[in-house]
């Protein structure tokens, strides 16, 4: 299943259907957490290729989130109104909203500065991509995210680092470096090291790519 370019998104859109399909409305606290967090996951990805207002950022990825989840929803034969999340995340949504497109504004205020991501594939054939974060015109880290539906192997990742934390997001510090791992991404925060530590902190989130996994 695809979900804009986002695995995560695809990891939460099924697990958000299976929640569906076994509970009841009003013990769905875990299922408005999962729906909340499929649509900051699109709100992201649509804050890294478009120029939208808070506003049309929260409206589009709402409605690209509720389309999809309908429509698959009634191809599995699973009979539930999502009116209700989509009520839920608008309301807790909005602050989110504001700081993406804000940032957003600030990384796309010159075209001609931004980076590209790098497209780049593990040793396990798995595609992903790494990339600067920037905010303004100061990047503060970077990012390396898988662009096909892929989850890390933990096991694999703790027998070559030490890895704190049993599910995502998990940490992984390395020298003077602290990588942030989700189910298919990581970050490493530069903020405080000189450029100079940067191809250090590259070639190490390139290798932890490595340990991807088909799902």
């Amino acid at each position: 299943m695809k979900f804009l370019y986002s695995p995560n998104g695809a990891y939460l859109f099924d697990n958000l259907i299976d929640l569906l399909r076994n509970q009841e409305r009003h013990n769905n606290i875990v299922v408005d957490a999962t729906f909340n967090e499929l649509v900051k996951e699109t709100m992201l990805e649509k804050a890294q290729f478009e120029r939208l207002t808070d506003a049309a950022l929260l409206k589009t990825s709402l409605q690209q989130v509720t389309q999809i989840l309908d429509s698959e929803l009634k191809a599995r034969g699973v009979g539930v109104d999502s009116s209700s999340y989509t009520k839920d995340a608008q309301k807790r949504l909005k602050f989110a909203a504001k700081e993406m497109a804000s940032l957003a504004a600030a990384a796309h205020g010159d075209e001609n500065q931004r980076q590209v991501p790098e497209p780049l594939v593990s040793s396990q054939g798995i595609q992903f991509q790494l990339t600067p974060l920037a905010i303004g015109s100061q990047f503060n880290g970077l990012y390396a995210f898988a662009v096909e539906t892929a989850t890390f192997d933990l096991e694999a990742l703790q027998k070559k680092y030490a890895v704190e934390g049993d599910w995502f997001p998990a940490t992984i510090t390395e020298n003077d470096f602290l990588f942030i791992v989700d189910y298919s991404s990581i970050l490493v925060n530069l903020s405080n090291l000189s450029h100079d530590h940067w191809p250090e902190a590259k070639e190490k989130l390139v290798e932890m790519m490595d340990c991807l996994r088909p799902t």
